[in-house]
């Protein structure tokens, strides 16, 4: 009886070990959110050796959305990311070597409505309004929430129509880099 016990809670500690699955065809925003803070996202671009190349961008579409936005109050700061391919800069903004979470998920919004898959060729923000020498060290984290809210009230009040058409950034001074 102890062995039997014993064998089934080694089971129930191995399943629990299990990487959380992940389908980037079909993702979940949820399991996209904690693979990325735990480090553990590693869907990537595969080379002509089998060798990775980047990550890859999961197919989020229209209905992925809201919890998007949901997520982007998430300001911790993450090693990884998947970045537009076609850049050849740096993905972060001057003086920081990391991205932050909610920036990227909306980014991911971004590239949602604008049909490409990215939201521009990095994922940070910058503000226009600010002296050009001094605009390229990106957003802090409260004005990251502040674009949050702007990408929530843009959703809640166009989901239904033309989200695609309007730039949520337009009447603001920020803008993706």
């Amino acid at each position: 009886m102890r062995k039997l016990s014993f064998n089934i809670i080694l089971i129930l500690l191995c399943i629990g070990c299990e990487k959380e699955k992940f389908d980037i065809e079909k993702p979940d925003v949820a399991v996209f959110v904690k693979q990325l803070k735990d480090g553990t996202y590693d869907y990537y671009e595969k080379g002509e050796n089998g060798e990775n190349l980047w990550l890859l961008m999961p197919k989020f579409t229209r209905s992925h959305i809201q919890s998007l936005i949901d997520f982007s109050k998430d300001t911790t700061h993450i090693s990884d990311f998947p970045i537009n391919p076609i850049s050849s800069r740096r993905p972060y903004p001057e003086g920081r070597e990391y991205f932050i979470l909610g920036e990227c998920l909306l980014w991911t919004v971004e590239g949602i409505r604008n049909g490409y898959g990215y939201g521009s060729l990095d994922p940070f923000l910058i503000d226009t309004a600010l002296a050009k020498s001094i605009r390229h060290k990106g957003l802090k984290s409260v004005e990251i929430l502040i674009v949050g809210d702007i990408y929530k009230n843009w959703w809640n009040n166009l989901k239904d129509s033309d989200w695609k058409d309007k730039n949520p950034l337009q009447e603001t001074s920020y803008r993706w880099f």
